[in-house]
């Protein structure tokens, strides 16, 4: 009987599991399958999420936003007047609204970034929280079954 060199000791009578079969990347319980390279887990260590805001015009928006009320509420009573105080929040509050609306057009990156043979690399990346989402769970899966059990 020949010996298999591509498996390891630890690995032999463990099944291969599908964990997320994806158009762009394959997870499985013992390797991540991507266009570029199959990558096996246990040489896949550390695997952070990263989360990339592509504008900082968003929080220089949100920074003006809380400045605006924060003054508008100190004018209108040092001037008396409501009309003032209400001016203030509606701007602020379209403002909000705008920074609502763009959030959902324009979703931030997401990234699963890890370490191969000592050379960083991103793993998979999507705007879709959904699709990031389920891809992760199946990572961390994967890395858990590959995870020798504590004594």
């Amino acid at each position: 009987m020949a010996i298999n060199t591509d498996v390891s000791g630890a690995d032999q009578g463990r099944r291969n599991i599908v964990l997320y079969p994806g158009p762009r990347i394959v997870v499985t319980s013992q390797y991540i399958q991507t266009a570029d390279h199959c990558y096996p887990i246990r040489d896949l260590l550390p695997i952070t999420r990263y989360e990339v805001h592509a504008h900082h015009a968003r929080n220089m928006a949100l920074i003006f936003g809380a400045i605006e009320v924060a003054l508008a509420a100190p004018l209108a009573a040092a001037y008396g007047s409501a009309m003032l105080l209400c001016v203030g929040f509606v701007a602020a509050f379209g403002l909000f609204a705008a920074l609502l609306v763009d959030s959902r057009r324009n979703p931030s990156l997401m990234a699963l970034c890890a370490v191969y043979r000592g050379r960083p690399f991103t793993l998979f990346s999507s705007r879709d929280r959904r699709e990031f989402g389920q891809v992760r769970r199946a990572v961390l899966r994967a890395v858990e079954a590959n995870t020798p059990a504590r004594p």
